[in-house]
């Protein structure tokens, strides 16, 4: 056996090259986050004037959907929980 290096095809080469960011591409990218980050705070502006004319509606909506959102967190992380045990259990029986 020789001791020789494996050989690494062209596009692994080109992986691991680190490649310039061109400048429009730069530009694009941050004039999104901008727009991102400018609609972030027109929704938050929007919420809190409308918490301080609707108090109570506001904030039982902010609380139903904070709800929801958890409820759905829970029921993925459940379901994730069974798939892998399933796997596990089907893995061990092989």
């Amino acid at each position: 056996m020789t001791d020789e290096k494996p050989r690494l095809g062209p596009w692994l080469r080109n992986y691991a090259r680190v490649r310039e960011v061109d400048r429009r591409e730069r530009a694009k990218e941050l004039a999104l986050g901008g727009a991102a980050a400018l609609g972030s705070l027109v929704v938050l502006g929007g919420v809190l004037l409308v918490f301080v004319r609707h108090p109570l509606p506001t904030f039982a909506a902010l609380v139903a959907i904070w709800g929801i959102g958890y409820t759905t967190l829970t029921i993925k992380r459940r379901r994730a929980e069974r798939h892998e045990r399933a796997l596990r259990e089907s893995a061990g029986r092989d």
